[in-house]
């Protein structure tokens, strides 16, 4: 099966181009011949606000003349075309076009939930249209949450709409061999990912100020977007955890170095106010780690195991209850273990690579026989 796999690849280390970059490497084992169109913009950083810009435009038409030689030249079975929307809609809608018109059936794996339904339900209505219209073209949608495969299933009737969760390796991001000693350093607590408003950030560093005994620990590094007052703000409470000696700034950690990262930890914390998806998530699950996490976009359906929920969610934004669950955890190192062995346990069975992997080849396969069509 040959397949163009469409959407960034680092630099910058977002999400995404996590997610690219671990499908590029997991599809040959899956029987996939994967061709990559690079679609990230040509810097060092990820802005987090979505707007029309000059030199966007040109990256998008570099990607499209990438992907027109492509269809030429390789003629994929697939192009799987990853995409957050927004401003990308239109360049999206030609690549569909173009692979329309090649005999190509095209993939189009939305990357956020609650964020698009939002975005598409503020949008004028002839706007709301003409997204619709794109979306429709499409010989499948992907999504990450039943949120917003509910959506796109009311909002495109009688397309063909899958929800398929993002893979993590779960060889590579294993458990330590030996759990770190109880008592010999304070249980420290990581948060991975771009540091922004919107993910929780300043909530979790003042919920440990308010819990005695935790080091936090940061890989990632401040992203654009947030406005002066929460940047001020969370100057203020990591300045402090700075003071009492209970933070760590491990910058932006590449791919290499995280699985290290989280077995070097004792409790993983992601309190984000909207996700897709995370793959920071998975990651810390499948290294065996206890959870804290809000339920937002497809992370209820993550946490959700067969025998109940594998961490413990908090409303967005809520520090209260964010303090007393990372109270409870440090109160309890039984209960650290437990959620760790089953969060582990749970992706194991439901996110592994070679698993998800072959759902997208299952997809795939339906798609082929549609070429032309």
């Amino acid at each position: 099966m040959r397949v163009a796999l469409w959407g960034p690849i680092p630099p910058p280390d977002g999400g995404i181009a996590r997610w690219m970059q671990n499908y590029l490497a997991a599809a040959p084992a899956a029987g996939i011949e994967a061709d990559a169109v690079d679609t990230s913009p040509r810097s060092s950083g990820i802005e987090t606000t979505s707007r029309f810009r000059f030199a966007r435009v040109l990256r998008a038409a570099d990607a499209l003349g990438e992907l027109r030689q492509l269809l030429a030249r390789r003629r994929p079975d697939v192009v799987h075309l990853c995409t957050t929307l927004f401003w990308a809609t239109a360049r999206e809608g030609i690549a569909i076009e173009m692979c329309r018109r090649a005999g190509v059936p095209t993939v189009l794996h939305i990357r956020l939930s609650p964020q698009i339904i939002r975005w598409h339900r503020a949008l004028p209505w002839p706007t709301r249209q003409a997204v619709r219209a794109v979306l429709g073209r499409a010989a499948a949608i992907l999504t990450l949450s039943k949120e917003l495969q509910a959506y796109m299933q009311d909002l495109l009737p009688g397309r063909r709409v899958v929800r398929v969760p993002n893979p993590v390796d779960t060889e590579r991001y294993c458990p330590a061999p030996a759990p770190r000693a109880e008592g010999a350093a304070p249980p420290r607590v990581l948060f991975a990912g771009l540091v922004t408003s919107q993910k929780g950030v300043l909530e979790l560093a003042r919920a440990l100020l308010a819990v005695e005994g935790l080091t936090l620990m940061i890989a990632g590094k401040r992203g654009y977007g947030s406005d002066a007052d929460h940047e001020r703000q969370l100057d203020r409470a990591l300045g402090e955890l700075t003071r009492q000696g209970r933070l760590e700034l491990l910058g932006e950690q590449p791919a290499d170095a995280m699985p290290a990262v989280y077995r070097g930890t004792d409790i993983f914390c992601l309190p984000s106010h909207g996700e897709g998806l995370p793959n920071a998530l998975l990651e810390a699950m499948a290294s065996g780690l206890p959870c804290v996490v809000t339920p937002v976009g497809a992370v209820p359906e993550v946490i959700e195991g067969d025998e109940g929920r594998v961490a413990i969610a908090v409303p967005p934004g809520n520090e209260a209850a964010l303090r007393d669950a990372l109270l409870s955890l440090r109160d309890d190192p039984s209960l650290r273990r437990r959620l760790g062995e089953a969060a582990r346990v749970h992706t194991v069975r439901r996110y592994a690579t070679r698993k998800v992997m072959a759902e997208y080849a299952a997809l795939y396969a339906q798609l082929v026989p549609a070429a032309g069509s």
